[in-house]
């Protein structure tokens, strides 16, 4: 935890101290300390934490003490609901913006539009600066519960160097990703890394599902559809094919990654914020490249760029609007938000994209702007996390049956989704 906690009542103890010396020394002195507000934050990775932690913020609002702590995303929501509950949730909560849902059913978060009008009148330019995913990742039925700094993307990410030797072009439909798969299989090569695991939400499942044309109802997944077919008939090709690692049902983020970056995969789904760490052993646009994800064949114009993002909500604890704003204006800061977009997770700050430092930093990020303009979020849904489990299920059941009709499942699966949502 960083910062110094501060309260208010800690505030009227130092007044009336004061106070007490003066009535002793026969003289009244006025009070030294004044109110100082404390407003809580919870980051959903300690990366997110602008490099200063609040030093100059809190050399600029002495009367505000911010107090960090780090909630890891994956149990930021289910830690702020039972935080709510118990009436200590923080003034502000980073979470994955799937995340949502569920906490606007329980009437965690709040809708800070007032504010947001405050923002856009008193400093329009660092408002204006945000792009409309900085907004559209922190909402929900039109209410705006906060702002989304950082978005992350993955990206279709393969080995240029093994494309060329297979004398193939840029694979633009999942079909000419099977064939690139089955060309760098014959040198013993991963064809295609997956995450096949349930070490993990099914994200990188959900970014092939939305690239290969794959839509939501009201926040529930389609998988009973083309897209849907397509999809677990893509993954039980791999698999069938042996075109992906053996050892899939086990692998991890962690697994798939390593895979590309040691040089044993030709192609994967891979985050924008891990191409720094692969740029560390391969060279950029010489060894490997990306592009947006491919298209499914017949589903050209459906597909969508998935993107995640990572929102600062306002919970319903935030009740001071005067701190809140200026702790959300500070972490929206230029400054800030390209110190950590460069070193992690890409940003929704117009203005970092234009920056020199960023592109030397990050050579792709030229390629991947108009990319960056046509982000889809991945929707919410406030049964998300029992979705999840039946989409892993689907997805580990096509791995594990690649001779199973894939329509079947899918509407097994469908019907399961379905039920719960409905029933």
């Amino acid at each position: 935890m960083t910062g110094f906690r501060y309260s208010r009542r800690s505030g009227a103890a130092a007044a009336g101290a004061v106070l007490a010396a003066g009535v002793a020394f026969g003289a009244l002195q006025p009070a030294l300390a004044q109110d100082v507000t404390e407003i809580t934050v919870w980051f959903g990775r300690e990366n997110f934490i602008p490099a200063d932690a609040f030093e100059t913020f809190h050399a600029e609002n002495p009367d505000i003490r911010v107090t960090t702590d780090v909630i890891p995303l994956e149990q930021s929501v289910a830690d702020t609901l039972r935080a709510a509950r118990a009436g200590r949730a923080p003034d502000i909560v980073q979470t994955p913006a799937d995340g949502l849902a569920p906490l606007v059913a329980q009437g965690a978060v709040r809708d800070i539009g007032p504010l947001l009008e405050r923002w856009q009148d008193e400093d329009p330019d660092s408002y204006n600066d945000l792009s409309q995913t900085a907004w559209d990742m922190a909402s929900l039925d039109g209410t705006t519960y906060g702002v989304t700094l950082f978005a992350g993307p993955f990206w279709y990410t393969y080995r240029a160097d093994w494309l060329e030797e297979a004398g193939l072009d840029v694979p633009e439909t999942w079909d000419d990703v099977l064939d690139f798969a089955r060309a760098v299989k014959d040198e013993g090569r991963v064809g295609f890394a997956v995450v096949g695991s349930r070490a993990h939400d099914p994200v990188w499942f959900l970014s092939i599902f939305m690239a290969m044309g794959g839509q939501f109802e009201n926040g529930v997944p389609q998988l009973d559809s083309e897209a849907g077919h397509y999809l677990l008939s893509f993954y039980q090709t791999l698999v069938r094919e042996e075109l992906t690692s053996q050892d899939v049902l086990a692998w991890d983020s962690g697994a798939m990654r390593a895979s590309f970056i040691n040089g044993d995969a030709a192609q994967a789904m891979i985050g924008d914020n891990i191409y720094p760490t692969i740029q560390e052993t391969l060279t950029w646009g010489e060894e490997w490249n990306g592009s947006a994800p491919p298209v499914r064949p017949g589903g050209e114009d459906e597909g969508r760029t998935m993107t995640l993002g990572w929102p600062f909500l306002v919970t319903e604890n935030g009740e001071n609007d005067e701190a809140v704003l200026k702790v959300l204006r500070y972490l929206a800061d230029a400054d800030n938000v390209a110190e950590v977009s460069m070193r992690y997770q890409p940003g929704t700050v117009l203005s970092v994209f234009e920056s020199e430092e960023y592109n030397a930093a990050k050579p792709w990020a030229s390629q991947f702007a108009p990319a960056f303009a046509e982000l889809a979020p991945l929707p919410t849904h406030p049964r998300q996390s029992q979705i999840y489990q039946i989409l892993l299920d689907a997805m580990q059941e096509a791995l594990q049956n690649p001779d199973r009709d894939a329509a079947e499942l899918a509407a097994e699966k469908q019907a399961r989704i379905d039920e719960l949502v409905n029933g």
